[in-house]
């Protein structure tokens, strides 16, 4: 499965996370406006299944779509390769990057803090 996903693709797959399975139709309705044609949407499902994002059945006329990667799990990757690509693969070279640019609260930090003495107590 190919774990890059265009602006477009992504904005389809929110929706389909948020609706967990859904008819072309209800994939549009869903969509924020200006709503894309459904020429395109149906152009950008296709190319999500055959990324393996995307499943679907035959519903008579209709497909029904479902994604086959969670949210979490594509979440997941996509930080994974933001770490190796920007930041040599450093989650701490993340987090500096973000208290230099003012990007955490105090009260972000300590939940940080907490969340990491935690995880090591396991």
């Amino acid at each position: 499965m190919e774990m890059k996903l265009t602006r477009s693709e992504e904005e389809i797959m929110q929706v389909l996370w948020e609706l967990e399975q859904g008819f072309l139709k209800d994939i549009i309705d869903r969509m924020p406006s200006p709503k894309p044609h459904s020429n395109t949407v149906a152009t950008l499902l296709k190319i999500l299944v055959e990324k393996g994002f995307v499943r679907y059945s035959v519903h008579g006329r209709n497909n029904l779509y479902e994604p086959v990667i969670t949210k979490t799990a594509y979440g997941r990757k996509s930080v994974q390769q933001v770490l190796k690509g920007y930041f040599d693969g450093s989650a701490a070279n993340l987090v500096s990057q973000f208290l230099r640019e003012d990007k955490l609260s105090i009260e972000e930090m300590e939940t940080l803090l907490k969340t990491i003495k935690s995880a090591k107590k396991k």
